[in-house]
């Protein structure tokens, strides 16, 4: 992909949101600013959550949230990257994980993170273990496919010219499994937010989603919004961030 056509993407990408962004401001004038708050407002409520040190500063658990996100995406990956590669390599891997992968697939993030709150309770681990659990079998699944369409050619050319079993994973596997990786990365990332959101809303002690949770039950809109505004400005930049890489 050129530099002309990511930067027109870019463009393209900001004139929907700005276009989005009037939507939401002429929509609000129909309605009372506590149900459907103006983006003005939203922009007070969120020097508000910033500047107020009630809960926790806003930089601490939006840091906490992030570093949550981070440790999960990644232990989801390298976890179920490996399993699905050896899932697409191995059929008696294949054959022994193929009903769990599916199986893990099926699992509602919500059921998840119920389920490890009454496990564990209100922990640190609950959003990260949760990530982890829903991100594995999304992961495994990209591989395993990927795995299974390998050129098995190069693998026998590699072969008849000696390269070692190293050599074979570095320049002949890697290569072809990392056009399966990027993507994974790329709507895992999204999953995983969304995953976590939910589980910071029931099963964590700090947050995002646990201070989303507050506002809610106070019935603040504004605030729920001014809370996840930043957020989701990061999760977008970090997801145009891995698309480019890729």
């Amino acid at each position: 992909m050129s530099l002309t056509s990511d930067v027109r993407g870019l463009r393209d990408k900001a004139l929907v949101g700005l276009l989005l962004l009037a939507a939401w401001w002429v929509a609000s004038l129909f309605f009372q600013y506590w149900v459907f708050p103006s983006p003005p407002r939203v922009l007070a409520a969120l020097s508000t959550a910033i500047s107020d040190p009630a809960f926790g500063s806003f930089a601490s658990n939006v840091s906490v949230t992030f570093g949550r996100l981070l440790v999960g995406f990644v232990l989801s990956i390298a976890i179920g990257g490996v399993l699905g590669t050896l899932m697409g390599l191995r059929t008696n891997v294949e054959a022994f994980f193929r009903a769990w992968v599916v199986f893990g697939l099926s699992l509602p993030a919500i059921f998840v993170a119920f389920s490890l709150v009454i496990i564990l309770g209100i922990t640190n681990w609950v959003p990260i273990l949760t990530v982890t659990l829903v991100g594995i079998p999304f992961v495994a699944l990209n591989m395993w496919e990927g795995a299974q369409d390998l050129d098995s050619d190069i693998g026998e050319m590699s072969d008849f010219f000696g390269a070692s079993r190293r050599q074979q994973i570095r320049h002949v596997l890697m290569p072809q499994l990392l056009q399966y990786l990027f993507p994974s990365m790329y709507w895992g990332f999204i999953t995983s937010w969304k995953v976590l959101f939910i589980a910071e809303v029931f099963g964590a002690g700090s947050g995002v989603g646990y201070m989303v949770n507050y506002w809610f039950n106070q019935q603040r809109v504004d605030m729920l919004l001014g809370w996840v505004v930043v957020p989701i400005l990061i999760v977008i930049l970090a997801q145009e961030g891995l698309r480019l890489a890729e």
